[in-house]
């Protein structure tokens, strides 16, 4: 049994297991997430009280922090996303969040996670924003910041959302009219205001407004962006920045997003670097990431006027997997050293790309065909991150 393993025992044995598991397992789609028919009755949960109270972390867990580590060569987040979905997720029944999470840190040398909050709303055009089957509770989510900082690991949460039906990715939500959009984003703030108050009570480090709103992004007034970009801030102190996908790197950067109060933009990068479903021989790698991601990613920071980060950068464990980096239900056969190839390929260009803050790999487990957990491309990332914190 390899040290990861037994890691893994260790930290199984000592948990108290006083819940089930996460209650909804989610399927990406295009790079996002969606769930079926979340439970779309819940009001907004309301805001947490002013006084925050630490849990209590397992003794043989506590036994094995770390203090936060953080790159000695330049600014830049070395993380792992590792999303988990339902009610019950990131808290202390959730027994992957807690098994897993110490062996991803060992087994990638990150110093920071990921964590997306699922929010939901019945359709595109909804103007509801509600909390559904996949969004984890402030108790588990509280539970989770304490428990990820008990592992030595920075916070960045990441606030996401799916819509039901057979369309549920966010970037396609759209409105007719200002009544409407304003209707939308007072309703996104009533029920992301609890998480951002409790990301600040608990010591999140960074929080994202939101993922992948694509049409949002260029159509709604840049006084609603502004007005949530404010409401955030006076509750959440530390760094603020907004998560695009990496299809929208060809718009003109809407004004809104050089707000000062966001520090960073981050983008989820996975834009395919070939035309044709084949296998690609992993020494033309480096020069398709180049000029088929890279180039885009430093034009948009150029104009933006700010650093990026990679909040979702990844590659399915496919033998296309440079030809759709999104899809994590790849059909051709798997192929580890391809996905370890890509890996390596990005990271390669990363790293040394002041334009570029840092990267967060997609993802540590619960992410199907990107799932980093034994597999090749995770010791690729152990390679970079340790080699930012000589």
């Amino acid at each position: 049994m390899n040290a990861f393993h037994r890691l893994k025992v260790l930290l199984v044995v000592g948990i108290i297991v006083v819940m089930g598991a996460s209650l909804v397992y989610v399927v990406l789609t295009m790079g996002n997430i969606s769930a079926p028919h979340p439970v779309t009755n819940q009001e907004p949960t309301p805001a947490l009280k002013s006084t925050a109270t630490p849990v209590t972390i397992p003794t043989e867990v506590t036994a094995l922090q770390a203090k936060p580590c953080s790159s000695k060569q330049r600014e830049f987040q070395m993380g792992v996303a590792f999303p988990d979905w339902g009610t019950t997720a990131y808290g202390e029944g959730d027994t992957k969040w807690l098994s897993e999470l110490s062996g991803m840190r060992m087994g990638t040398a990150s110093c920071w996670v990921e964590m997306p909050v699922l929010l939901h709303q019945d359709s595109l055009t909804s103007t509801a924003v509600v909390q559904g089957d996949p969004t984890t509770s402030l108790t588990s989510f509280t539970y989770g910041i304490q428990y990820a900082q008990s592992q030595g690991l920075h916070v960045f949460v990441a606030i996401q959302l799916q819509s039901a039906g057979d369309q549920p990715w966010s970037a396609l939500i759209n409105f007719t009219t200002f009544t409407q959009e304003q209707q939308w984003f007072n309703s996104y703030w009533q029920t992301v205001k609890p998480y951002a108050v409790a990301a600040q009570q608990y010591g999140v480090e960074q929080f994202a407004i939101g993922t992948e709103y694509r049409w949002l992004e260029q159509n709604a007034p840049a006084s609603l962006w502004n007005g949530l970009i404010s409401e955030v801030s006076q509750v959440f102190h530390g760094t603020i920045t907004y998560d695009m996908d990496w299809s929208s790197l060809g718009y003109t950067p809407p004004s809104w997003m050089r707000n000062p109060r966001l520090k960073m933009i981050g983008i989820s990068s996975y834009a395919p670097l070939i035309n044709n479903a084949v296998w690609v021989n992993p020494s033309s790698m480096r020069a398709l990431w180049a000029q088929m991601a890279q180039r885009d990613l430093d034009n948009f920071s150029k104009a933006v006027g700010k650093p990026i980060l990679l909040s979702e950068i990844g590659f399915p464990d496919c033998q296309v997997a440079l030809y759709q980096p999104w899809n994590s239900s790849c059909t051709a056969p798997p192929d580890q050293q391809e996905q370890a190839a890509a890996t390596d390929a990005a990271l390669a260009d990363i790293i040394p790309d002041q334009h570029i803050l840092g990267t967060f790999f997609w993802g540590w487990d619960n992410t199907r065909d990107f799932n980093l957990n034994n597999v090749q491309a995770a010791s690729v990332i152990l390679k970079y991150y340790k080699s930012l914190q000589v």
